[in-house]
């Protein structure tokens, strides 16, 4: 996901970037989003109107299970879209293809489990104890090691924490952390214990734990520059090679602390340029399983013997972004008419397959102060949006609409805007760019282009992307004028939940109203593979393939 840019806090809860992505409680919290544990959800997934969409199943049903233990060995070929840009950072991410390779080697403190409640499953703490909003205390699990065999210590953590409050370093959870924390406020208590103090209240602070990105690194850890052994985290695999653009390869971790884990001896992550490549080498057997499938390749794979669609229902979205701050978005006429554009039930259908349900410019679908379903649902009004864009001037307008060719579904919702624009009188040139490209130098700095999300809570959400300060900042809101700022302050900082959701109904209404996003649907996660791949869950999740297995670590051949 990208650069940084304003002021604040964050909260913490689900999917994206080029993003990030899940959530936990309706405070506020912000480094990438969490994913949920091996506890299963009581939600179904399927498309629209459906009982379940095909290759879907009841969420929480696993749909290659297997009696007995699960044997050892083999090496798992993972599919996802990469490029150029890919890189490998124990707190760090740009594409969904660096989500596949952190979560094989690093680990966070804190995890969400499938109710978004925060939980020290399958993370590093034995206890996060909350001594007050702006005081926390966190104890390591005894014995654990990273993968070169030092020990996982308190100085680890500080350095962590150190390292992401590094203003030079583009660490994606740092955005969020340094308006709240600074290395003064990190105490080291015993050798697996830290102290937290915050420079102000953080009800939910135990949430920014929970990030993919937020996780632990040996002290000295650096990106990747050529040299896998310096890629040290406390992960089941252990990087061994790493070739930009084309693929990764981890090994077992032998030190790992969860018993009898991981399976496989290998894990492969390889790139592909497009999602056709991709669907393809799967029903080849040149890979395992492949992250993120569009929807036209659901009946194909669905047809195909010995192969499977997880379909799992979540909170993630794709978006339309205006930046506030640039013609023709500084007028609130423009941005209402470009949502009137939308025919929202059309775009689940063309861009997603019917695989999602429409949305209403407002995200955190799954949280508990969640008032998209109270407010009237916007539907497309072509008449509405024509006299907006002639009361604003533009009834002639002309401008370029941005997509990458590497996320499925973007492409998609660039020309389905196009066309929809047309009917409006105005002219939006979908404008598709490869992968590297797009979220090159300008990402975030484009005046129309798209993004993607996945599940998080509503103030972790805000302080993601909708914030000065937040690491993905793509309509750079709030505008100059507004007390948006203000109320998120005062959210994070209040712990009664009655009052801080009379703060957030606010803001959510703000964002309905005048806000720089066009959300017109929540998608489903669709993900391809093998029927021999076993320990898939399809739930609700922050990431693709099930929270790739935890790492991988759940997933075996049977």
């Amino acid at each position: 996901m990208a650069e940084e840019r304003r002021h604040i806090w964050i909260p913490s809860s689900v999917y994206s970037r080029r993003q990030i992505l899940l959530g936990g409680s309706a405070a506020a919290l912000a480094l990438a989003a969490c994913g949920s544990d091996d506890k299963t959800s009581s939600a179904t997934t399927g498309a629209p109107g459906s009982t379940a969409a095909p290759g879907s199943t009841a969420a929480g049903t696993e749909t290659t299970a297997a009696a007995g233990t699960p044997a050892k060995g083999g090496i798992l070929r993972v599919g996802t879209l990469g490029g150029a840009n890919d890189l490998i950072d124990g707190q760090q991410i740009v594409s969904k293809a660096d989500i596949a390779r952190i979560v094989a080697g690093w680990e966070p403190l804190l995890n969400f489990d499938p109710d978004y409640q925060v939980v020290n499953t399958d993370s590093l703490a034995e206890e996060v104890e909350t001594k007050a909003a702006d005081l926390y205390v966190v104890r390591l699990k005894e014995g654990l090691l990273f993968q070169d065999g030092k020990p996982v210590t308190a100085d680890s953590m500080i350095y962590s924490f150190t390292r992401m409050l590094d203003p030079d370093l583009a660490v994606f959870g740092g955005a969020a952390l340094r308006p709240i924390l600074d290395v003064s406020g990190l105490k080291k208590i015993d050798d697996r214990t830290i102290e937290i103090q915050l420079k102000q209240l953080v009800a939910n602070f135990k949430e920014a734990l929970c990030g993919y990105t937020s996780c632990i690194v040996p002290e000295g850890y650096a990106r990747f520059d050529g040299d896998a052994s310096t890629q040290i985290g406390t992960g089941p695999y252990k990087l061994a090679e790493f070739e930009v653009g084309v693929q990764s390869v981890h090994v077992r971790n032998e030190n790992y602390w969860d018993a009898g884990k991981p399976y496989f001896d290998e894990v492969h992550i390889i790139d592909f340029a497009d999602g056709d490549a991709m669907i393809n080498a799967l029903v080849a057997d040149q890979i395992d399983c492949a992250g993120d499938i569009p929807s036209t390749a659901v009946d194909v794979l669905n047809g195909t013997d010995g192969y499977s669609v997880l379909n799992a229902a979540g909170g993630g979205w794709l978006t339309i972004v205006m930046a506030v701050d640039q013609e023709p978005f500084t007028d609130v006429r423009v941005r209402q008419a470009m949502r009137l554009i939308v025919d929202r039930p059309a775009m689940v259908d063309e861009v997603l397959g019917g695989y999602g349900s429409v949305a209403n410019d407002l995200y955190s679908p799954l949280d508990a102060a969640y008032i998209g379903d109270e407010l009237p649902q916007r539907a497309q009004d072509i008449d509405a949006a024509k006299a907006l864009l002639e009361e604003a001037g533009m009834a002639d307008l002309e401008i370029d609409l941005f997509a990458p060719n590497d996320t499925a579904g973007l492409p998609e919702l660039v020309q389905a805007f196009s066309t929809m624009a047309a009917e409006a009188g105005i002219t939006v040139n979908a404008v598709v760019l490869d992968g590297g490209t797009y979220w090159g130098d300008e990402y975030l700095k484009r005046t129309f282009a798209v993004d993607y999300w996945g599940t998080r809570n509503f103030l972790a959400q805000v302080a993601s992307g909708s914030l000065p300060t937040a690491p993905y900042p793509g309509d750079h809101w709030p505008p100059a004028d507004s007390t948006f700022l203000d109320d998120y302050n005062a959210a994070v900082a209040e712990v009664d939940e009655t009052k801080r959701k009379v703060i957030t109904d606010k803001m959510q209404n703000e964002l309905y109203e005048e806000g720089g996003l066009i959300i017109p649907f929540f998608q489903n996660q669709l993900d391809g593979y093998n029927d021999r791949l076993k320990g898939l869950v399809e739930r609700a999740n922050t990431l693709n393939l099930d929270h790739y297995g935890r790492g991988y670590k759940n997933l075996y051949f049977g």
